[in-house]
């Protein structure tokens, strides 16, 4: 852990379990917004090309959104 963030540490182990909830969720909130925002890394490319390639290569070779996810809510 970096040296700037140990008082913030400090201070949130002493916060009630609550509102360390609460903090929590507040900062995932944020950083998943700020995340929309970030560039692709090279494998998360490579894998959304191959993706669009196996697409055109068979685009009959698909189901829709409805039924796949009616299939996966269906598992244990």
């Amino acid at each position: 852990m970096n040296e700037a963030a140990e008082p913030i540490t400090e201070r949130f182990r002493e916060l009630p379990s609550t509102e360390k909830i609460r903090l929590v969720q507040q900062l995932w909130d944020e950083t998943a917004d700020e995340a929309v925002h970030l560039p692709l890394i090279e494998v998360q490319k490579s894998s959304l090309d191959e993706r669009i390639d196996e697409l055109r290569a068979n685009p009959d070779d698909v189901e829709p959104w409805e039924q796949e996810r009616d299939e996966i809510l269906r598992k244990p």
